[in-house]
């Protein structure tokens, strides 16, 4: 899995992922963590004026352990984080954010508390059914030990993080005959017939001699080399095992789900729908001016108890809300959340469906209310989530059962090293053995994959001196200690077992020369104009994105041919053996449609706008200089 997760880090894109992961977070909820000056030492890396701190770095790692356990499911191993390639990649990508803060700070970027009010205002995450929610900015403000104040400081500073990236990746021109060109390219279409010259076709050609045989054999010992095998019992300490002994008091399971309503956590609260018109009239406004339009309110009032089905359309025509005017004043569904002004909230949520209400003042001026539907509450009971409470509450006491077990485990299977049954007998627990022979870095289901534990398996003190291995984490909230019960060393297989396995791949490997070199000269006959013998299919219609099920190293040297002479022809190796290519047409896309070329625009900004930004940065980091810690990135990452 390190080779896949090396191969996938190192993408150019990926990279750009890294940073845009960390990045994006920390711009609403930690950005000044990341923007401030840190007064301590201890520092991983050094940017300019700024540091990225060891928590800084320590919390990114687990952040990113996160992320690969989410992608890599039940495949990841922890241990992997502490590889330094993957810890340096972690590290460049908050150096890269020190390096974007230093830039917006020196370019200038400023958001005035206007503009920064009306983008806050649009956040979704302090918005409540679609509107912004000053309980929920309050609440979130307080989940991060801030003011108010405070976390408008921070979003302002992710702000202008995220305009510093923009202004450069707005200035990513792609010229209009750039597209063009791209999306001919890519959408233009060859007819291609392929004749594959396999291995099989030469096998009887090749023979293959006894010295030969015993030459590869002797020249490749560690491909016939059976590896050290053993088979190991374990112990296994898991919170979800003991969560699933465990007995969740009834008591507790009440007190919880009494917990959750008060927090609507069991369902949704009513909610109404309610249309208003609006009598503007400013809290500060003269005595005067505020009777004058509650007057005017008491009188549409009256005017739409007669005739109620005219709302929508007197709303539209006096209504002085701009917002909810052209809807005929309706303002959608809302729970009585303070998400509107108590007065008018408190008329709402008294009101019969369907009845006039008001004038109701409101420091915004006088409303006319009607409520037009209602969203009775949807509570759970609790015969309906004590299965999900009840999860709940075994999670946690297993969780406190596990961490006072722990260091038990821990120390019986090291003070009694020759046995795990103490410990399995001391903490209820069963020993079990696998029922395989198992070799080293072989892939195994459950615990028993995990590289640390495998390498104290095949370590000298477990299989020589026939020990206990330490307790292993290998995942959160699971000790695992094996014992190797039986052990084979590595051993050279017999030639006689290798003996046909030997010789099949030889003549292989000689019918492959034979085959490419048959190929290479029958291209040279079609080069020249000569028949070359062969019988070609039908020729199929392919493009790069639709290759018609052919190899990708046929589609590569088909579209590398020269067009302007066909029929035209081309050899490549292949999984087939070698392939011979005929092109015989070129078709041509007739036009561009917009949608093409909107899409392909975007592409090909995003792809200059990622190399304008790497080289801005590029060129920072050498102004402002950065120093890395490289013991930092050998350190082992906290569990």
């Amino acid at each position: 899995m390190l080779q896949q997760i090396r191969d996938f880090a190192g993408k150019r894109f990926v990279r750009w992922l890294f940073i845009i992961f960390l990045v994006v977070p920390f711009g609403l909820f930690g950005i000044d963590a990341y923007i401030n000056r840190v007064t301590t030492t201890d520092a991983a890396a050094n940017v300019g004026g700024l540091k990225v701190s060891v928590a800084e770095f320590d919390n990114a790692l687990r952040r990113q352990s996160e992320i690969y356990r989410e992608q890599f499911r039940g495949q990841f191993d922890a241990s992997i984080m502490d590889n330094p390639e993957i810890r340096r990649a972690v590290l460049d990508g908050l150096v890269n954010e020190k390096l974007v803060a230093i830039g917006s700070e020196r370019s200038g970027l400023r958001i005035p508390d206007v503009a920064l009010a009306e983008r806050i205002t649009r956040m979704p995450e302090f918005q409540v059914d679609g509107r912004f929610s000053r309980d929920r900015y309050e609440t979130i403000a307080k989940l991060q030990g801030l003011t108010t104040v405070g976390l408008d400081e921070r979003i302002r500073q992710g702000l202008r993080v995220q305009d510093f990236r923009s202004a450069i990746a707005d200035t990513a021109i792609i010229p209009k005959a750039t597209i063009e060109s791209f999306i001919r390219l890519s959408e233009q279409t060859r007819e291609v017939s392929v004749v594959n010259l396999t291995p099989e076709q030469y096998m009887a050609q090749v023979k293959v001699t006894p010295e030969q045989v015993k030459a590869y054999y002797e020249g490749h010992a560690q491909e016939f080399t059976i590896p050290e095998r053993v088979r190991v019992e374990y112990l296994e300490l898991s919170t979800d095992a003991l969560a699933a002994k465990t007995e969740a008091p009834p008591e507790e399971v009440k007190r919880a789900y009494e917990e959750g309503a008060k927090r609507n956590q069991w369902g949704s609260p009513e909610e109404r729908r309610a249309s208003h018109i609006l009598i503007a009239a400013a809290a500060n406004a003269k005595p005067e001016e505020r009777k004058a339009a509650e007057e005017k309110a008491k009188a549409i009032a009256e005017r739409l108890r007669k005739a109620p089905k005219t709302f929508a359309e007197v709303a539209k025509k006096e209504s002085q809300d701009p917002g909810s005017a052209v809807q005929g004043g309706d303002l959608g569904f809302f729970p009585r959340n303070g998400s509107m002004v108590k007065s008018f909230e408190d008329a709402v949520f008294t009101a019969n469906k369907g009845d006039i209400v008001g004038p109701v003042a409101s420091e915004f001026g006088y409303h006319v209310i009607t409520v037009t539907d209602v969203k009775p509450a949807k509570i759970r009971t609790l015969a309906e989530v004590t299965p999900e409470i009840e999860a709940q509450i075994k999670k946690q006491i297993a969780s406190r059962a596990f961490a006072e077990s722990a260091e038990q485990f821990s120390n019986l299977v090291y003070e009694q090293p020759t046995s795990l049954q103490p410990a399995a007998e001391a903490l209820k627990l069963t020993v079990k053995t696998y029922p395989m022979w198992m070799s080293k870095g072989m892939a195994m289901p459950g615990p028993l994959s995990n590289p640390k534990l495998q390498a104290e398996i095949f370590s000298d003190n477990a299989t020589k001196a026939k020990r206990n291995t330490a307790a292993i984490e290998v995942s959160p909230g699971t000790l695992v200690s094996a014992r190797v019960i039986e052990q084979k060393p590595s051993e050279l297989r017999p030639l006689d077992s290798a003996k046909v396995e030997i010789e099949r791949k030889l003549q292989r490997e000689e019918a492959l020369k034979l085959a490419r070199a048959d190929g290479e000269a029958k291209l040279k006959e079609l080069e020249a104009g000569k028949d070359a013998g062969l019988k070609w299919p039908a020729p199929l219609a392919v493009n790069r994105q639709k290759p018609g099920g052919l190899f990708p190293q046929v589609i590569d040297k088909a579209f590398r041919v020269d067009p302007k002479k066909l029929p035209a022809y081309a050899g490549v190796e292949s999984p087939a053996g070698y392939s011979l290519v005929q092109v015989s047409k070129v078709i041509e896309l007739d036009k561009v449609n917009d949608a093409q070329r909107d899409a392909m625009a975007g592409q090909l900004r995003q792809s200059v706008a990622m190399e304008e930004l790497e080289s801005t940065l590029s060129s920072l980091r050498q102004r402002v200089g950065v120093t890395v810690r490289n013991d930092a990135l050998e350190k082992k990452n906290p569990q």
